[in-house]
């Protein structure tokens, strides 16, 4: 009876621990885990949809790096970011090399915010990865993006957003490089300010 009652608890202490091993799997073997979910019901349609346009563009890429980017027009129709109007942005697939500081990398510091869409992976890159400890965010970028991955100059467009209103545009590398921009929006034509004619106060109480 008393061996009986030891197996019985052996094997209990068995099945627990099997348990706790399949539980805690699934969240060990997510690398996003350490990484901030962004929320993409917040963000404008339109500008999901340029970058829903793009990644379907690249069927056979599983992550992209969107980040800030830089053009300029005449009077501020394109903008580095930071203009009233609008702001751009670089959308591109993500490659091994991305993040590791050299001479085509996109920046030393690893994103530590994404966001999902189509089943695919955005990493976002921010400021606030300057103070993010990068350990995490270094583990879950090469897990996702293997060494296979190198970089593809080409492979990229840019995002022109307009900060007023659901309003934001696809632009190749072609159109950026040729200059074919327009705003999404007309501007405003500019109106010289007339101060009002005062009466004389003077006069009046003659």
């Amino acid at each position: 009876m008393k061996q009986t009652a030891l197996l019985f608890v052996f094997f209990l202490t068995l099945l627990s621990s099997c348990c706790n091993k399949t539980c805690q799997k699934p969240a060990d073997s997510n690398p996003l885990d350490g990484l901030v979910l962004v929320d993409t019901t917040q963000m404008k349609s339109a500008f999901l949809g340029c970058i829903h346009r793009f990644i379907k563009q690249h069927p056979r890429d599983n992550a992209f790096i969107l980040e800030s980017g830089y053009g300029y027009e005449d009077h501020g129709v394109i903008t580095n970011g930071v203009d009233i109007n609008n702001d751009v942005f670089i959308i591109h697939p993500a490659y091994h090399d991305a993040f590791m500081g050299g001479e085509w990398s996109v920046d030393d510091m690893y994103p530590s915010h994404y966001f999902r869409i189509d089943d695919r992976i955005v990493f976002l890159c921010s400021r606030a990865d300057s103070f993010t400890k990068q350990e995490k965010c270094r583990k879950a970028y090469h897990q996702i993006v293997p060494d296979s991955l190198r970089v593809r100059y080409d492979d990229l467009a840019f995002i022109l957003v307009e900060h007023k209103g659901n309003k934001a545009v696809l632009l190749s590398g072609d159109e950026i490089r040729k200059r074919k921009i327009s705003p999404i929006s007309a501007f405003r034509e500019v109106v010289k300010f007339m101060a009002p004619k005062v009466a004389d106060e003077g006069l009046g109480n003659e």
